[in-house]
């Protein structure tokens, strides 16, 4: 599939030209081109780290009315729901393991 390009001309400072001129040199392509990687790279970077915000926009969204161990949520003791330990109170020390 072709996709339509539109010509754009931007001013830059020269140590950004130098860069992109030295860049381009490394990596044999036009500077134009290298542009174009970089806009993609950055644009694919966004929607990683959207998918990362759209995670975290659910968190706390349910609420579990289930039973608590000895009255204690897994965000405080997270050792007593993994370990199926009921003993002691939220305040207590975890079970020590050998």
């Amino acid at each position: 599939m072709a996709t339509t390009m539109h010509r754009l001309q931007i001013s830059l400072p020269e140590w950004q030209v130098q860069f992109l001129t030295e860049r381009a040199q490394q990596e044999g392509v036009s500077i134009a081109k290298l542009i174009r990687r970089l806009v993609e790279r950055e644009n694919e970077a966004r929607a990683d780290l959207g998918s990362a915000d759209a995670l975290w926009e659910l968190a706390g969204l349910a609420e579990d009315h289930g039973p608590l161990r000895d009255g204690t949520p897994v965000s405080e003791r997270p050792e007593l729901y993994l370990t199926g330990a009921t003993a002691g109170s939220a305040h207590s020390k975890p079970p020590r393991t050998e």
